[in-house]
């Protein structure tokens, strides 16, 4: 089959050749079906998957990212760095 790409190029392809059957060193051997790969099954795998379910039941209740909510610091104290402990504290402004 012939094929023009441009004026005066053209493009012939080769007929689909099949797999040759015959391996091995004396070429007597006959190319056998690779074997379905054993799969073991699991409880697991039935239970049902409803991902769009579980998605759509968290749309009607806000579906959104929780805010984290805006803690109030007492009167008098200030949010510190806690020493050796990577966290912070509330320490009273005298101290600061």
């Amino acid at each position: 089959m012939k094929q023009n790409i441009l004026s005066g190029c053209t493009v012939e392809y080769e007929e689909d050749m099949p797999k040759n059957p015959i391996r091995g060193v004396n070429k007597t051997s006959i190319d056998r079906p690779e074997p379905e790969p054993f799969r073991r099954t699991s409880p697991l795998d039935e239970i049902p998957d409803n991902f769009v379910e579980r998605m759509m039941a968290g749309a009607g209740k806000g579906g959104g990212v929780k805010k984290p909510e805006r803690k109030t610091i007492p009167e008098g104290f200030a949010v510190s760095i806690a020493y050796n402990k990577g966290g912070y504290q509330l320490v009273p402004k005298e101290d600061v």
